[in-house]
Order: structure tokens, then C-alpha cells, then sequence
């Protein structure tokens, strides 16, 4: 009898510890998720700020004042 009450309280303690690991789990992934989208946000300043540089030196800005 008293066994059986050990192990339900350390069931029951385990049950406890393992939610409150999946709840720092699912943080863990929110900040993660945070993390690649700032990465892709720099990312793409990046390429953008390329292309516009490659854009001036080429000289598609002359072509389009032509154009327009």
C-alpha cells in the first residue's frame, strides 16, 4: 500500500517535469522560428542592396530613364 502511493506520488512528479519540459520545448521553437526570421529578413536586404549595386554599375538605371 504504501509502495503503491510512493509510486503514484513519483508517477505523478515525472507526469509534472515532462509538461513542463514540453512547454520549454515549444519556447524553445517559438525563439527559434524567431531567429530564422530575422535571418531571412537580413538575408534579403542583403540581396536586394546587391542587386541594386549591380543594377548601378551595369547601367539598367540608364536603360530604364530611356525607356520612361
Amino acid at each position: 500500500m504504501i509502495d503503491d502511493n510512493r509510486m503514484q506520488l513519483q508517477l505523478d512528479k515525472h507526469t509534472s517535469q515532462i509538461s513542463k519540459l514540453f512547454s520549454k520545448i515549444d519556447d524553445t521553437n517559438s525563439k527559434i522560428q524567431k531567429i530564422f526570421n530575422m535571418l531571412n529578413q537580413i538575408r534579403y536586404f542583403l540581396l536586394g542592396g546587391f542587386a541594386y549595386f549591380l543594377a548601378s554599375e551595369v547601367g539598367v538605371f540608364n536603360v530604364l530613364r530611356l525607356v520612361a
